[in-house]
């Protein structure tokens, strides 16, 4: 495995803000052909990192470093590439998904000297990427796999949005998001919030937790405050509205991107029992793109069911659709339950 940063230097971000000697961590695993077409690309996802799809790649694992280059690049204001806690605090400008994307675009073909990829996969937030790559540079993309993800930040998933920006911004040190102090007692608060959304009411009926090891729930709560507690406010916060403002158009009008743009081979991964993605508006979003299939996750893990190798059950529908993306062989496979 090796790991680095891409220098994009000043980048004139969608908002017209600069932003200012811009570096972008990447990880990579395996070896890159000659021709360099055998890179898979997995952007990261919400509170994510270049590292957090290790479980799921390696010789003969969901994705093959035997016969694939993975790269993986860390998101704009995430706490790894350039971010609030490596740049200014209260001067950090609004990143948009196309941001992200052009500057991954720039490092795979200027570092790496990457101009096709046979496969562009995510994760929630990392699935939101891949679709916009396959919007943005149609001629690059010649599949995309997004698990647990739409285009746009939908109502509900907005709703979701609002809230936990607004736990962050009621600190008493928020400081138009500068944070005069680490905003301890708030993260926790935003993190035990976050979590009755990750996952499904069956997983918690049926004390989902005590499979990833927490006997009670309050231990599972916990866990969730000590891990976000590991990531800066501000950055949290950066990346939030990344995501709130994700924005596709289906048909005439003002933005810039159209799923109609798509011209790769779609597989879309919805949970069930998202409730942020939720699966029948990955539906609707699957019937503007031209080549796209839904096939669903049934599990009762919720958004979490496409976490990186956290649930077996649900890591064999994810390397079953790989499989059939990367080879062609789409009937007569169900992946919807491991």
């Amino acid at each position: 495995m090796q790991s680095g940063y891409f220098s994009c230097g000043d980048v004139r971000l969608v908002s017209g803000d600069i932003l200012h000697d811009t570096r972008l961590a990447w990880r990579m695993w395996g070896t890159l052909s000659d021709r360099a077409d055998n890179c898979i690309l997995i952007p990261a996802y919400y509170g994510g990192s270049t590292a957090s799809y290790a479980p799921l790649i390696g010789p003969g694992n969901v994705f093959d470093t035997d016969r694939y280059c993975v790269i993986t690049p860390g998101l704009l204001g995430a706490g790894e590439s350039t971010s609030p806690s490596t740049y200014s605090r209260s001067v950090f400008p609004l990143v948009d998904m196309r941001d992200n994307v052009r500057c991954q675009h720039r490092m795979l073909r200027e570092q790496f000297g990457i101009e096709s990829l046979p496969l562009v996969a995510g994760w929630s937030l990392g699935g939101m990427q891949a679709l916009y790559w396959a919007a943005m540079y149609p001629q690059a993309v010649r599949r995309v796999l997004a698990t647990c993800a739409t285009a746009n930040c939908w109502p509900q998933n907005r709703v979701f949005l609002e809230g936990m920006e607004s736990i962050l911004m009621a600190d008493a040190g928020y400081a138009d998001g500068a944070f005069a102090a680490p905003p301890v007692a708030t993260v926790k608060a935003f993190a035990r919030s976050y979590c009755g959304w990750a996952y499904s009411p069956d997983f918690f009926r049926t004390h989902g937790y005590r499979e990833l090891g927490y006997h009670t729930l309050e231990s599972f709560l916990r866990y969730w405050e000590d891990d976000h507690l590991q990531q800066d406010a501000a950055d949290l916060l950066a990346v939030l509205r990344t995501w709130k403002t994700s924005s596709f158009r289906h048909g005439p009008g003002d933005n810039v991107l159209d799923l109609a743009d798509i011209t790769a081979r779609v597989l879309l991964l919805p949970s069930v029992n998202d409730a942020y993605f939720i699966e029948s508006e990955v539906r609707m979003e699957a019937a503007w793109i031209t080549q796209a299939d839904v096939w669903p996750l049934i599990t009762r893990y919720g958004h979490c069911a496409g976490a990186p190798g956290r649930f077996a059950e649900a890591t064999l529908p994810l390397a079953r659709a790989v499989m059939a993306l990367l080879e062609g062989e789409f009937a007569g496979v169900d992946v919807a339950e491991g």
